[in-house]
């Protein structure tokens, strides 16, 4: 498929930017975030009128209830999305939107109570984070963009493999050991 340069520049950035160590890291943070965010769905969907009445109300929002179940199931899915690193950003988005008014929400009642606040700043770090670096190599968004961009990022790959590598023989063969 031929895409504008500047777009498929883009894509390859922020789906394949991030060598093999950094997308570990980004797949076990989607995996934390992702695995540890569906519980908070789950508990506001098991009993959305009381979340509604809580929470929602606190805040003056229109359709309590609407909300109660829209934020559950945000959580929910966007966990989904987040873990299998498919449609990253959308579930990062959904994430991060529920995370920053729950935060919101936490100010408003407890002040800025560190032991309120606490795991809701982590869960919306970690989701903001996931939204602006990518999902990383080892994801279902990184496999399309493979078929999206096709042959060319092999290349690409393998190209930067070669300069990484020649890069380390440089260093290594160094007669002062300096970098």
């Amino acid at each position: 498929m031929n895409l504008p340069p500047a777009l498929e520049g883009a894509i390859r950035g922020y789906l394949l930017g991030q060598g093999r160590l950094q997308s570990l890291g980004l797949l076990l943070l989607r995996l934390a975030v992702g695995v540890m965010m569906i519980h908070h769905g789950q508990d506001k969907l098991a009993d959305p009128q009381s979340f509604a009445t809580n929470y929602v109300a606190a805040l003056h929002l229109p359709f309590p209830l609407l909300m109660a179940y829209a934020a559950g199931y945000a959580e929910i899915l966007g966990s989904w999305l987040l873990i299998f690193g498919l449609f990253t950003p959308l579930g990062a988005l959904a994430l991060s939107g529920t995370m920053a008014v729950a935060g919101y929400h936490h100010i408003l009642t407890s002040g800025l109570n560190i032991y309120v606040l606490e795991l809701v700043v982590l869960y919306l770090g970690g989701s903001l984070g996931l939204l602006l670096l990518g999902p990383g190599r080892f994801s279902f968004d990184a496999g399309i963009a493979h078929e999206l961009l096709g042959d060319g990022v092999q290349q690409a790959e393998d190209v930067a493999m070669a300069a990484s590598r020649s890069g380390l023989s440089a260093v290594v063969s160094s007669p002062s050991g300096a970098v």
